[in-house]
């Protein structure tokens, strides 16, 4: 392998040799110089890097690719991650023995000007040390709620006061988990009545949140509170209701906002680049593992989760009127269970003779198990069936809709994914069309005038986290909020609940089979 000595500069390249490794079906490893171990993504920084791979001179892609789609789908995808490249080639062939060139060329970054011009308003500022330390209580010590504590913890002056959930060993591996000095319960009253606790996360299942998020608030303590914001309408008002009265600040899991793709489309759109928008057209497909799971955890009871367009497909249905600053006038909706429809071979995982070759097969993912539960998780009824005749959630589902705006769009949901979950956009205005997919990272504007060039935005370049970098600037906002040193970042109460009456009304809809107007009274939760 031939490279460059000293820093890397833009057009710099670097020729790949053989021997690669194989990585599954289609894939294969090369190690990496020195030099471009810095240039490379991570975990936290997921689309940082600027490396390009080319195959006998022409471009190869996508990049930022998962390594799962690299090693089963192939067709040009890599990602340089960490030490290594993982990539595979155009046609399928064994770049060992194919005779092709592999080179890597490091590419200039981000136009700024471009980067300037969609900089969204009011960024929050970065996170210095408050004068005391804020102290957080996590209640539900799931994968999410773990997740959102330890980023928070990251934060220097943020402290992990109390971990509570249900389960003893949960709440035990947590203590371990954060170290001396927190304190562990099954019942959350008791950090709520802790004065020393300025913060609540609130994780655990959807239909449980006001019994967690409301007595908070009266105790008065500021509350992060995951999406969706409630199952019910009832719920969600008498949580604002509380939020309104306690005067804490209250922050929604609607990460997607915070995600600088979504956030360069609404400077986009603010700066008038598509003109009027008419036609708006969203997309989720889950990759059929995720999907599955929802299927086999609490999600699949439409009593604790509201169903899966409440609890998954609300993310999208806030963030089209996020961008567009609306809300839904005229809802219908069309789903059903098609994937999962089949008898069930076996009650549990563990007890069905296809395990070996079922696709859907328990895993354990998006979920964080005791170690108990890992042993044996049909003890705790984990590795239920996906095909249990128990479930009433949809597992596809089409929402047609007509926004207060006048814009119309079609939003589905799917979790046939065969690679890996996908969110796309596409908006259709006067002047251009907008598609993107966040994923990738990348949206192009394509103007119907002929003699202006598309616009493209990349993601490439800037530190990302979960959920596309939205994890982290959603926490920035919260816990600046709470030191006292930057705005609320929830201060309408429409706003936090029309991507949630959006979903209730697309459940109606398809439960009813009818066409759903929504009036001024379902946003008048609150007084």
């Amino acid at each position: 392998m031939a490279s460059d000595t000293g820093n890397p500069a833009p057009g710099s390249t670097w020729t790949l040799a053989p021997p690669f490794r194989r990585e599954g079906a289609l894939g294969w490893i090369a190690d990496l110089p020195a030099e471009l171990h810095g240039l490379t993504d991570t975990n936290e920084e997921p689309y940082r890097s600027r490396l390009r791979l080319c195959q006998d001179g022409d471009a190869m892609g996508p990049s930022h690719a998962s390594h799962d789609t690299i090693r089963r789908a192939g067709r040009g995808a890599y990602s340089f991650w960490i030490h290594a490249l993982y990539f595979s080639t155009v046609d399928g062939s064994d770049p060992n023995t194919n005779y092709r060139s592999y080179t890597v060329t490091l590419s200039p970054p981000p136009d700024e000007a471009s980067e300037l011009d969609l900089k969204p308003k009011g960024e929050p500022v970065q996170w210095s040390m408050s004068e005391r330390l804020l102290r957080c209580a996590i209640v539900g010590l799931g994968n999410r709620g773990l997740g959102l504590a330890q980023l928070a913890r990251s934060f220097a002056g943020v402290e992990i006061a109390w971990v509570v959930d249900r389960s003893e060993e949960r709440v035990a591996e947590a203590v371990r988990l954060f170290g001396r000095g927190v304190r562990g319960a099954t019942d959350f009253a008791l950090p709520l009545a802790d004065p020393a606790v300025d913060i609540v996360f609130v994780t655990v299942p959807d239909h449980l949140h006001r019994s967690i998020a409301e007595p908070a608030f009266r105790a008065g303590k500021h509350v992060f509170l995951e999406k969706p914001l409630a199952t019910t309408a009832a719920d969600a008002a008498a949580i604002l209701a509380a939020w309104r009265r306690s005067g804490r600040i209250l922050q929604l899991g609607y990460v997607l906002r915070q995600a600088p793709f979504y956030a360069a489309i609404r400077a986009a759109l603010c700066k008038d680049m598509l003109g009027p928008v008419r036609i708006a057209s969203l997309t989720e497909q889950l990759d059929v593992r995720h999907g599955a799971s929802f299927m086999r955890r609490w999600h699949s009871q439409s009593s604790q989760s509201g169903g899966l367009m409440v609890h998954k497909g609300c993310h999208d249905l806030d963030i089209i009127c996020w961008l567009l600053d609306t809300r839904p006038r005229t809802v219908s909706s069309f789903g059903g269970t098609d994937t999962f429809a089949e008898p069930p071979p076996a009650q549990f995982c563990s007890q069905c003779d296809r395990r070996a070759v079922c696709p859907f097969v328990d895993t354990g993912l998006h979920e964080r198990r005791t170690a108990a539960e890992l042993a044996d998780p049909t003890a705790y009824g984990l590795d239920r069936c996906v095909f249990r005749t128990d479930k009433d959630i949809v597992d596809n589902q089409v929402v047609s809709f007509v926004l207060d705006s006048g814009v119309r769009g079609t939003f589905y949901l799917a979790v046939q994914g065969p690679i890996r979950s996908e969110r796309r956009i596409t908006l259709i205005g006067d002047r251009a069309r907008l598609d993107g997919i966040f994923e990738d990272g990348t949206f192009t504007v394509t103007f119907t005038d002929p003699e202006r060039p598309p616009f493209v935005w990349t993601a490439e370049g800037r530190s990302h986290g979960g959920h596309g970098g939205g994890d982290r600037v959603t926490m920035l906002e919260f816990l600046n909020a709470c030191a006292g040193r930057a705005p609320a970042p929830v201060t309408d109460a429409q706003e936090a609940i029309r991507g949630l009456v959006f979903a209730l009304a697309a459940e109606r809809a398809r439960r009813e089979e009818r066409v759903v107007r929504l009036e001024e009274g379902d946003f008048a939760l609150v007084p």
